[in-house]
């Protein structure tokens, strides 16, 4: 038997019952609305939420929509509107670079160095002693050569970026020998070898996923080879049987190759990690400066992993080789802007100066005292009384250190909805991100930047129903 409500006639009835558009826009909750924003935006808010209206009339919803109902909706979507998409969030996962949710946060000398770029003129391009045009590549170069060794450096906007460029100036045309091993996908699609080809060069690889020597690389060159490349494999581990040769003795392979133009030795060592891993306990992560020291030709690098800076892609090495990329057409497409590069200069000064890891974000996370997090822990705790604290650990993540993590100590609570406590979470006026795992809710401190720590008890507070 059909329900009464679905007859025509009775949903004529419910729409012609709809308020017009006039009707909705005199009530008091839109107001503010009309003060605030122009008239014709407030009406196309209304009439947005009228059609959503009709549209679950008839889809068969029984309820009526009353003016004020109406209003209110136009209302939150005009506010909605307001709030910037791209928001500061509060990183409790434990990854210290977390991919999603931005990677790297950047020193409070280089967030202050960014804001003086952009929010004045600066000297980007502009020689103060000379007083005429400058480059803006001089402000980084410097910084460059005296924290890795190398002869000349340049940064781009991303190490897909650095990479891409590198092989369009160089290999266009040409072949390059990589590994087996080598030729992976680093995330987002992102494959070694569709790069290459879209470069406009040849891959050839050389060698086994798990084992490749010197000598595989010297069997497969010829007078086309333009380069070696080497790719750190930061997301992935190979384990057991395996062998690769060092970079000192690709160095040795490539300058044997008289066939034809010089054959370029290029390192690709991801993560831009300045500092030795193993002083924190993790394992040995590939450095510029080591690849520099080893005959690298070129070495390319992000700004946003390890380095603990802004989004760039550093290309450092031989003077000749960076000069050539400085005059290539790509340069102006792929530079970087001043706010970038105020950064990125800040952050290298860290190195400089030896404080790295005081002032680099990331480092004081990865060197934080598992003791010290358990005592911001049991804070959380004590301040919510409830949950416990228990022994954990926290990922590098980012592409960097695959596998290695670092001792923490983690606030978890038991939840019969634990996806929903996440959510509610991260619907806070600035988001939380936790973990869920095995029913429990999990909010590791290493991550939680200091200053914090009063919004996450504010937070815990809320969702527990504890205000005290």
């Amino acid at each position: 038997m059909s329900n009464p409500s679905d007859h025509p006639s009775d949903l004529s009835h419910k729409l012609r019952s709809l308020p017009s558009v006039d009707r909705v826009l005199s009530e008091p909750a839109l107001s503010a609305a009309l003060e605030q924003w122009p008239r014709s935006h407030v009406v196309d808010a209304v009439r947005a939420e009228l059609d959503s209206a009709r549209a679950l009339l008839g889809n068969g919803a029984a309820n009526a929509f009353a003016p004020a109902d109406i209003a209110e909706s136009a209302r939150h979507a005009l506010n909605g509107q307001l709030q910037p998409s791209l928001r500061r969030v509060i990183n409790a996962t434990g990854v210290v670079i977390h991919t999603n949710l931005g990677r790297a946060p950047v020193s409070e000398a280089a967030a202050r160095a960014m804001f003086e770029a952009v929010a004045g003129y600066s000297n980007l391009e502009y020689d103060l002693d000379a007083g005429e045009r400058g480059s803006r590549a001089n402000h980084l170069e410097s910084l460059l050569q005296s924290l890795t060794g190398a002869e000349a450096g340049i940064a781009v906007n991303n190490n897909a970026a650095a990479l891409y460029f590198v092989m369009a100036a160089f290999c266009a045309g040409r072949e390059v020998l990589v590994s087996r091993g080598q030729a992976v996908e680093i995330g987002g699609g992102f494959r070694i070898p569709d790069v290459l080809r879209d470069a406009g060069a040849t891959l050839v690889e050389v060698g086994t996923t798990n084992r490749t020597r010197a000598s595989d690389y010297a069997a497969a060159m010829h007078r086309d080879t333009a380069a070696i490349l080497r790719v750190h494999s930061s997301n992935f581990r190979i384990v057991g049987f395996t062998e690769e040769p060092s970079l000192a003795e690709l160095r040795k392979v490539a300058d044997r190759n008289t066939m034809g133009l010089p054959t370029l030795l290029i390192d690709d060592v991801g993560s831009g990690c300045l500092l030795d891993t193993r002083q924190f306990g993790l394992a040995y992560e590939p450095r510029p400066q080591d690849s520099i020291e080893a005959g690298a030709d070129l070495v390319l690098f992000s700004g946003d992993k390890l380095l603990g800076g802004p989004q760039a892609g550093l290309i450092i090495g031989k003077q000749a080789a960076v000069n050539r990329l400085r005059s290539h057409p790509l340069m102006r497409v792929l530079r970087l802007d001043k706010a970038a590069i105020a950064g990125l200069s800040a952050t290298l000064q860290h190195y400089l100066l030896g404080e790295a890891v005081d002032a680099v974000p990331i480092w004081r996370m990865i060197a934080a005292n598992p003791e010290q997090l358990r005592e911001r822990a049991e804070t959380w705790r004590s301040s919510v009384d409830a949950g416990d604290v228990e022994p954990a650990e926290s990922a590098i993540g980012g592409g960097s250190l695959p596998a290695e993590t670092r001792p923490t100590f983690v606030w978890t609570l038991p939840h019969p909805h634990p996806t929903d406590a996440a959510r509610q979470l991260r619907e806070r006026a600035v988001p939380i991100i936790a973990r869920v795992e095995h029913d429990r809710l999990f909010l590791d401190p290493r991550t939680v930047l200091p200053g914090e720590d009063a919004e996450v008890i504010a937070a815990l507070q809320q969702l527990l129903g504890n205000n005290a």
